[in-house]
């Protein structure tokens, strides 16, 4: 009997398994893709065999990284904002400890395979506000951790907790540094504007009772400091320009020693380069920053400060150490496309022959800004090393030697791409025989003989591209077939799936990607191109001012942004298939000499089918880019009308812009309190003009139509706050309210509050329906709402809309339901012509892109269908919205931290194409009605072919027989 349960009970585990859905193998990564990155690099350290990269990144995540190809051999992702933030990071011989959330979770992981060893709690956090944190290992294999008022000691081996003491904290000392120093540590304390605290404390946690204070006016909370060795504080004052050196174990002053007293001049702005605690306490020397391109190196001793190296044209420095001598690497850009890396031992005060080269390097990462260096040495004695580089833009690249006297990168990681603020998808070039077609029938001046040999030399043309193409596909030409290939690569297909992907991102650098294959066509970077504040958040904004479809006319986009430095308004535009600067722009973008407010785009073309882009500033002046197309506004007939909305005031405004004097000048015309002090704005979110609306009603089960309320000028407004506890007598509660307004007649159409319920709110605004997520706090649920706005069973108007006539109030129908996960971002699906269903596309926190079709957010379900419901094919009601794991985009290539979702048309009506961006990359196509328009791929054309002949055949046959039929009864 034994056997025969085995037997079973093997099938039965056979049977399960084979009811498993998946993917099947050729589907996966077909029409999809994934790239997955860290973020801004922070802090990196080498573990022991040099073989892999340990990063902790801005984007609260922590990852070894493969020496060889920059590969992700683990990353570990941390919560998002403070409570997930990494406050330190160290790698110390076989240990890596990680502290986020202000010193509240500390972490220890196993550096080969990134799991977590232990977890424990140190500093807990006071309503919500998460403060910072500094570690450091002793030689007893001790874990110190210091908060803003507490001091910890954890054993690294299992991360229990062997003390923990209070720090006096009443003149607000912010300690930031622990020193430790054979069986004493050092806890230094900075207190801005009066002092420096020093305290002392013994392995057990013991402190000492005398706080001892050095006097220090100066100090403030950005005065830059750090440890030298295990016994000098060192600080740089920028009212006095001086440094200011202190032995904080002996002396009890500060010794001021000015920059020229040490042979420096002071040109720019000063500070100290802090080193890892790792390496802090074994170097005597500190690093001097005075501008991005010079260094200088000091070493601090008990008899004052010696000037070691005045290093003008360097970038980054490193200190580090080979064989116990102490060694500075630097990089330095002596041009555009060339960088020199110089090594000096210190200790001899010369430089150091294997570590001194030029090396090329791509001007569009900008200046190097962060290394890293292992040094070693190899069997024959020769200085060996790999060098870990982050750049201006963000990316991290490895520098090793690849030949005798050679230096090369091998691999670069664009880590910008996990932050980018705005993408669009750019519609490929056509063929060179399309464009001679476009040529031809552009033009409205040729005479008939003109135009008949432009005909005749396009169909020459193409008849020799034919031939050409077939004839080396018979000779089997494949290295001549693979350049006609790559020469045609950028050329859009017959469906118009294939995209040029243009990002921009945070680090002010502009990628276009090929949607098809993620290799980047072309990438320019901004080095002065920073993201506006918008309602708390990055933002760029990104317009498409002329499409491909104007041959010969270049198509152009624009990205708008701020200055770096100034603060003012930048504006770059470029070409998106070859990344050319246009308009007679420098490539560094255009400087403008005022500070921006709002920008928006226009639906009118000029002469040349470029769209202009109104530009407002702080002091609502309106200015149009490019300065050519102002003539468009000056001849539009109606004026154009504006919204601004100021989230620290409450106000949101209308303006009308005119044309007076041969200047645009924006007038006031409306504005809304929105009431600061009891609510936050959050969103102000209208419709993407690409989006078309193919049917203006709907059809219900009795025949009649119900129209749809097409307001173009609609925005959906949230705002959030919280009330107080009389209101519902149970303590504080949070609120949102959703405003729906006309932004040309600032006509609050729709208000709506959901009490106890709180962000962060996703909206998608498509049509004549609003669908928005919120948190309910009464039920601790996730809840999705949706708004649907009707004129009724008359249309008002069914030529066009405009928000001065006589509009009756619109019919809103709305409903919320359950959402059993919470989301990230949303998005609608957008197609060519509006003819296919709404599908949202949802990134849901676990990791999935979730496609869920509209007709299940309908506010006109039925608890109890009826037969008028069932004609019209409603679905019956349930409160809780159903996850299909089927309708999971992503299968298992989970994505986290989603910051937004764009979605945009193909050339198939069927067919919409989805990106989702944040720390990763994922690109899909979606169906929501299914490929209607196209053929199936088993489709069986030999089948049909000979059905189609044989019928044809038929006919025939039946013809002749026909005619004969009736000549025979006609002689009759």
């Amino acid at each position: 009997m034994r056997p025969m349960k085995r037997f079973l009970s093997s099938l039965l585990c056979f049977i399960v398994f084979q009811t498993c859905f998946c993917l099947y193998e050729d589907q996966i990564g077909k029409f999809d893709w994934r790239q997955q990155y860290v973020g801004k690099v922070e802090t990196t350290y080498w573990d022991q065999a040099g073989k892999r990269i340990l990063v902790a990144t801005e984007r609260n995540v922590i990852a070894s990284l493969s020496s060889h190809n920059g590969s992700i051999v683990w990353r570990q992702i941390f919560e998002e904002g403070p409570r997930g933030q990494i406050d330190a990071f160290l790698h110390q011989d076989k240990t890596l400890l990680s502290v986020c959330g202000g010193g509240h979770y500390i972490r220890s992981w196993n550096s080969q395979t990134g799991s977590l060893m232990w977890e424990a709690v140190g500093g807990q956090t006071d309503n919500g506000r998460y403060g910072w944190a500094i570690i450091s290992l002793t030689v007893s294999e001790q874990l110190l951790l210091s908060t803003s008022d507490e001091f910890f000691s954890f054993d690294v081996s299992n991360g229990k907790q062997l003390w923990k003491e209070n720090l006096p904290n009443e003149d607000n000392s912010l300690y930031e540094f622990i020193v430790p120093r054979g069986d004493i540590i050092f806890i230094i304390g900075i207190s801005p504007g009066s002092h420096v605290s020093i305290l002392e404390s013994n392995l057990k946690g013991q402190l000492n009772s005398e706080r001892r204070t050095v006097p220090a006016t100066w100090v403030s909370q950005n005065t830059g400091c750090d440890t030298v060795a295990d016994n000098f504080l060192l600080c740089y004052s920028s009212g006095s320009q001086s440094l200011q050196l202190l032995d904080f174990v002996e002396s009890t002053t500060f010794v001021s020693i000015t920059l020229q007293d040490i042979g420096l001049k002071v040109d720019s702005q000063v500070r100290i380069e802090r080193l890892p605690s790792s390496v802090r306490t074994k170097n005597s020397y500190v690093l001097l920053r005075f501008n991005p391109d010079h260094v200088a190196v000091v070493r601090p001793s008990s008899n004052g400060i010696t000037l070691v190296k005045d290093l003008p044209g360097v970038s980054i420095s490193e200190m580090n150490q080979l064989d116990d001598h102490d060694v500075l690497l630097t990089l330095g850009k002596i041009s555009p496309e060339e960088i020199k890396l110089t090594g000096y031992e210190l200790g001899l005060g010369g430089e150091m022959a294997g570590l001194s080269q030029i090396i090329k390097f791509s001007g569009n990462h900008g200046l190097p800004v962060k290394m890293n260096a292992l040094l070693f040495r190899k069997k024959d004695g020769r200085t060996a090393h790999r060098i870990t580089m982050l750049s201006e833009d963000y990316s991290l690249q490895l520098l090793q030697k690849s030949g005798q006297n050679t230096f090369s990168f091998p691999w670069v990681r664009e880590e910008a791409l996990s932050h980018i603020l705005a993408a669009e998808m750019v519609d490929l070039p056509v063929s060179e025989n399309q464009a001679k077609f476009e040529e031809e029938f552009g033009s409205q001046e040729d005479d008939i003989i003109t135009m008949f040999l432009k005909r005749f030399s396009t169909q020459i043309s193409q008849l020799h591209t034919f031939t050409e193409h077939f004839v080396h596909k018979l000779l089997g030409n494949r290295h001549h077939h693979s350049q006609l290939e790559e020469e045609e690569e950028l050329i859009r297909d017959e469906f118009n799936l294939n995209k040029i992907i243009i990002m921009a991102t945070a680090a002010g650098k502009i990628y276009a990607m090929q949607s098809w294959n993620t290799e980047i066509v072309w990438q320019h970077f901004l080095p002065d191109l920073s993201p506006f504040n918008r309602y708390g958040e990055p933002n760029l904004l990104l317009y498409t001012q002329r499409t491909t479809a104007h041959f010969p006319h270049p198509p152009q986009y624009v990205v708008i942004g701020r200055n770096k430095k100034s603060g003012r308004g930048m504006v770059f535009a470029f070409n998106p298939i070859t990344g050319e600067a246009l308009n007679g722009q420098p490539s560094s973008g255009l400087h403008l000499n005022y500070e921006l407010s709002q920008a928006a785009i226009l639906a009118e073309m000029d002469e040349h089918f470029l769209k202009p882009v109104l530009l407002i500033d702080t002091e609502h002046k309106v200015y149009a880019f490019p300065e050519t197309t102002s003539k468009v506004i000056e001849q539009t007939v109606t004026p154009l009308f504006l919204y601004l909305t100021d989230i620290d005031s409450g106000m949101m405004s209308g303006f009308k812009v005119s044309s007076r004097n041969a200047e645009l000048v924006a007038d006031k015309v409306w504005h809304i309190n929105l009431q600061r002090k009891q609510q936050v704005i959050t969103n102000v979110v209208g419709k993407r003009t690409v989006e078309h609306v193919h049917s203006q009603g709907r059809v219900l089960g009795d025949r009649s139509v119900l129209y749809k309320y097409l307001n173009p000028n609609l925005v959906v407004v949230t705002a959030e706050g919280e009330e107080s506890g009389a209101a519902l007598q149970k303590g504080p509660s949070n609120f949102v309210n959703i405003y729906l307004v006309d932004a040309i007649t600032g006509h609050i159409l729709f208000h709506a509050t959901h009490h106890r319920a709180k962000g962060p709110i996703n909206i998608v605004h498509s049509e004549n329906w609003i669908v928005y997520n919120y948190f309910n706090q009464k039920n601790r649920r996730h809840e999705i709402a949706v708004l649907e706005l009707y004129e009724g069973k008359e249309q008002t108007n069914s030529t066009a809309f405009s928000s001065f006539t006589a509009q009756i109030q619109p019919l809103v129908m709305r409903q919320s339901y359950i959402f059993p996960m919470q989301m990230s971002a949303i998005a609608t699906t957008i197609t060519e012509k509006g003819i296919t269903n709404k599908n949202l596309i949802i990134a849901l926190k676990l990791g999935g892109i979730l496609s869920l079709p509209k007709a299940l957010l309908d506010p006109r379900r039925p608890v109890m269908p009826t037969p008028e419901t069932m004609e019209e094919g409603t679905i019956p009601y349930i409160p809780e919205i159903p996850v299909n794991t089927e309708a999971i985009l992503n299968y298992n290539q989970s994505l986290y931290a989603v910051r937004h979702i764009h979605t945009a048309p193909a050339g198939l009506e069927s067919t919409s194409l989805v990106l989702a961006y944040g720390l990763d990359i994922f690109f899909t196509r979606v169906t929501p009605s299914k490929m209607f328009d196209v053929l199936k791929e088993d489709f069986d054309y030999f089948f049909i072919s000979v059905v189609l002949g044989m019928m044809t055949l038929v006919s025939f046959v039946s013809q002749k027989c026909a005619q004969r039929k009736a000549l025979s009864r006609a002689w009759k």
